[in-house]
């Protein structure tokens, strides 16, 4: 990713940390028009989902604010996730929903998805997902 574009997704990422679900909806969809990004939108009457597809990252939902959930998670990912909890409170609900989803995902490095999992220990009141974050640690040999 050029520094201009990793830049620009950074500073994307970094607002939609702070913003409800609604509202980060909201901004994707802005960024997508401004940016020319993909916002494909299943054909009526088709089982089929919600894509987003912007700055070299796409992401499938259910709908419109799943899509731009995943979208986002996926964009955190691409910016190097956060090495440690952060314990800004106004951060929180972004690292968790982050770490919940990572912990799951293969498709991430060993390193990336060990901080999602330190991530979820801390935050997740889940057991199925600190079940998952300690596998992940386990398998990762890195110490929580």
């Amino acid at each position: 990713m050029p520094l201009d574009l990793n830049d620009r997704v950074s500073r994307l990422v970094h607002a939609l940390d702070r913003m409800t679900p609604e509202e980060r909806t909201e901004a994707i969809t802005n960024e997508v028009i401004e940016t020319s990004g993909i916002w494909q939108m299943p054909a009526p009457g088709v089982r089929s989902c919600f894509t987003i597809a912007l700055h070299g990252i796409e992401a499938p939902g259910a709908d419109a604010d799943s899509a731009a959930r995943h979208w986002h998670i996926q964009a955190r990912a691409v910016i190097g996730g956060w090495p440690w909890p952060d314990d800004d409170p106004d951060l929180r609900a972004a690292q968790l929903e982050w770490a919940e989803m990572m912990v799951y995902l293969d498709a991430f490095s060993v390193e990336l998805r060990a901080q999602a999992a330190r991530i979820a220990l801390h935050w997740s009141e889940s057991r199925n997902v600190q079940h998952a974050a300690r596998q992940v640690l386990e398998s990762a040999e890195v110490p929580a």
